[in-house]
């Protein structure tokens, strides 16, 4: 179940790079128009959340806090989900919507990446899920998890950062077309 989660995020991952460099940053450089920034600064909180996702389900094998400080996480990271789905139809009203394979991408992306959550979850021991438990359970994750996991969590910082200098761009022009 771990193994099948895993290959869940990556695939997920992939579909959101594409998602996020392509659609995002090079067609329509949502991030530079004042109809879209609602939308960018829901996907900047996505990405934190992302991160914080990454290190406490898939980078180690949580317990106890840590475990449910993630499936907290996971539920902020659903409202928010929530939200962009609304705003990206008032954002999108000049392109006339999400285009057809932004729209597939964003069906797949979504359902690789909570179907990775819930299988990662699925596979927590019982006893895990007591707030008295250690924060790391003795089994280890396959190491294939853990290094994709750390690898998320770099890159989820890495996308945050990149949101956050991008909301700064469009802070400074004033939402100013380029």
């Amino acid at each position: 179940m771990i193994i099948a989660a895993t290959i869940c995020m990556v695939a997920f991952g992939i579909l959101a790079i594409i998602d996020g460099v392509y659609y995002h940053d090079i067609k329509y450089r949502l991030a530079k128009d004042k109809e879209s920034i609602l939308e960018h600064i829901y996907h900047t909180i996505r990405a934190v959340l992302f991160t914080i996702i990454m290190y406490t389900l898939f980078a180690h094998d949580h317990s106890g806090p840590i475990l449910w400080l993630g499936v907290t996480v996971v539920a902020v990271d659903m409202l928010f989900l929530v939200l962009d789905v609304r705003e990206e139809g008032r954002s999108r009203n000049r392109y006339g919507g999400l285009s057809n394979g932004e729209y597939m991408n964003h069906i797949f992306a979504n359902a690789f990446h909570f179907v990775s959550i819930a299988l990662i979850l699925a596979a927590k021991p019982l006893d895990a899920w007591a707030i008295g438990s250690t924060p790391i359970i003795d089994r280890p994750y396959p190491l294939v998890t853990s290094w994709i996991g750390s690898a998320f969590v770099t890159g989820g910082g890495i996308a945050s950062i990149m949101h956050f200098w991008q909301w700064s761009q469009f802070v400074s022009t004033k939402g100013d077309k380029n």
